[in-house]
């Protein structure tokens, strides 16, 4: 009875050092990354996902997603109790960069590696951070606001911006981007609107606010996809869609449809499937004992109503998957 009791003892404590690890014996050895994202309900961030469990799904790797609701105190929370919950690895496109560090700090005390992917953080240490030119794009899509001003007669007018927020390190780069390529161009970034809620209809009311408080104004860029969508409805009500240039970064299906119509001029396209892939196989290539580059800058593409069918091929492929010619 002894040796029985013993063996009971024995077992129960394999058990405990195994619920312990929390981690790839629960799910029959296979490894667990979770994604930590802003919020499921913004377009590019799907997309991004999209990118993790391809990749995911082709290397043998469980995903979890965890939605921060753009909340840096639910971000922080979702990521302790990813870490209690054993994941072996975390990738986190953070919900500003000044709220990334904590997590990185929280990680770090439990030996769980990170990588960052868009966005970008103010400090503390990760494995990799995967990040898309935002400053290159966003003056690649200010160079096209300038040139169709230009050709309209409209040279010099004014420009104005409605940004993701400036506490995101893309949304600095975005700005200085975009207004780089509109100065040098003769003409003047009259305001820049912030996104809080990052809805098509705070956008629509920024847009409508600067029509009407700056009557010369003959440019916008939007850095991200609803704010475009939204600045389009705002434009299309007051019947200037011929009299102005929409250009945006990120981009949609939508969007895309919105170019091939002739109500969007031009977009900043992110690879936001491409972007997933990488941050995926660097988590992996990690957890395998390789060193993953220390960055990696995924290009962006502009794409423009003039050259959006010949573009469709590479967006279907690395951008959105789902979508039809």
């Amino acid at each position: 009875m002894k040796k029985l009791g013993l063996i009971v003892l024995i077992v129960m404590l394999c058990g405990v050092s195994l619920m312990a690890k929390g981690g790839q014996e629960a799910d029959g050895g296979q490894t667990r990354i979770a994604y930590v994202t802003p919020g499921l309900d913004i377009p590019f961030w799907r997309d991004l996902a999209g990118g993790i469990h391809a990749e995911a799904d082709k290397l043998g790797v469980k995903i979890i997603d965890s939605d921060s609701r753009n909340s840096a105190s639910t971000q922080l929370k979702n990521v302790q109790d990813l870490i209690t919950a054993g994941v072996d690895a975390i990738i986190i496109s953070p919900t500003d960069s000044a709220s990334c560090p904590p997590v990185l700090e929280l990680a770090a005390q439990a030996n769980v590696p990170v990588v960052v992917c868009d966005i970008g953080t103010d400090s503390g240490e990760y494995v990799s951070f995967v990040i898309s030119d935002n400053y290159g794009g966003a003056n690649a899509a200010g160079e096209y606001i300038a040139q169709q001003m230009e050709a309209n007669g409209w040279k010099g007018g004014d420009v104005a911006m409605i940004n993701i927020s400036l506490t995101r390190q893309n949304g600095k780069d975005r700005l200085a981007g975009m207004k780089d390529a509109v100065e040098k161009a003769g003409s003047k970034v009259v305001a820049v609107l912030e996104a809080k809620n990052y809805t098509r209809a705070e956008a629509m009311k920024y847009a409508q606010d600067l029509l009407v408080a700056h009557p010369n104004l003959r440019g916008i860029f939007t850095g991200y996809d609803e704010g475009t969508l939204g600045a389009m409805v705002a434009i299309e009500n007051v019947g200037r869609t011929n009299e102005m240039v929409l250009a945006g970064f990120d981009g949609s299906p939508e969007s895309i449809g919105a170019m091939k119509d002739g109500k969007v001029g031009a977009m900043a396209i992110q690879q936001g499937v491409l972007m997933g892939r990488e941050a995926l196989r660097a988590a992996v290539d990690y957890l395998n004992g390789k060193t993953p580059a220390k960055k990696v800058s995924v290009p962006t593409f502009l794409v423009t109503k003039e050259t959006v069918e010949a573009s469709m091929d590479t967006l279907i492929e690395n951008v959105f998957p789902a979508m039809e010619k």
